[in-house]
């Protein structure tokens, strides 16, 4: 389970809207039930469609409609069909994967919202003000879709390295004294003879 999945899928995720323009409530309990499987940065969640009629408490069919729904908008994605083979041995049971497009942010935060959001997800409000501000293609944001993203897109420069690797401890060799923690000695457990009182 998820927190940060979660989270995202409760309060950013730009979750489908109905004709009258409210965010469709199917889509977004579907969305929070993948969620819930999915890994820290909304890979991998493979519940079957059993599981999210189950937690939905909606019909076969309109959960499949809301999986097509989110697909289709790109907040969700098929994930590689060998992830779930490697952890679900039996082909019979093998659910389709998805991934959930967590980079996504929905457009209609107000103030509040963002004061609230920040604590949650840091650097939150400055993104979407610069969103507003129409600075977006910058950080390779689509402009059209409404949609700002919480992490800047591919290819974007960062602190990596030349060869894209992130280093944990700049300029310090692998071997490096300060990279390793100390050893931990063993505490051997004292034990007293207590008297026998009777």
């Amino acid at each position: 389970m998820s927190v940060e999945a979660i989270s995202w899928a409760l309060n950013l995720a730009p979750v489908p809207r109905d004709r009258g323009g409210k965010r469709n409530p199917a889509c977004k309990t579907v969305l929070v039930g993948l969620a819930k499987h999915a890994g820290p940065d909304g890979t991998e969640a493979f519940p079957s469609g059993r599981t999210l009629v189950r937690y939905t408490d909606l019909s076969e069919r309109t959960v499949r409609t809301a999986l097509d729904r989110l697909e289709a908008d790109g907040i969700i994605r098929p994930c590689d069909p060998a992830i779930v083979a490697a952890k679900i041995k039996r082909a019979d049971q093998r659910p389709q994967g998805w991934d959930l497009a967590m980079h996504l942010v929905r457009d209609a935060l107000d103030g509040e919202d963002l004061a609230v959001l920040e604590r949650q997800f840091p650097g939150l409000t400055v993104r979407v003000t610069l969103a507003a501000t129409g600075i977006r293609a910058q950080s390779g944001d689509d402009a059209g879709s409404g949609v700002q993203q919480v992490h800047p897109a591919a290819g974007t420069p960062g602190d990596n390295g030349a060869d894209g690797v992130q280093r944990l401890h700049p300029n310090r060799p692998w071997n490096h004294p300060q990279n390793h923690p100390p050893p931990t000695r063993a505490r051997a457990a004292s034990v007293r003879s207590q008297p026998v009182t009777g």
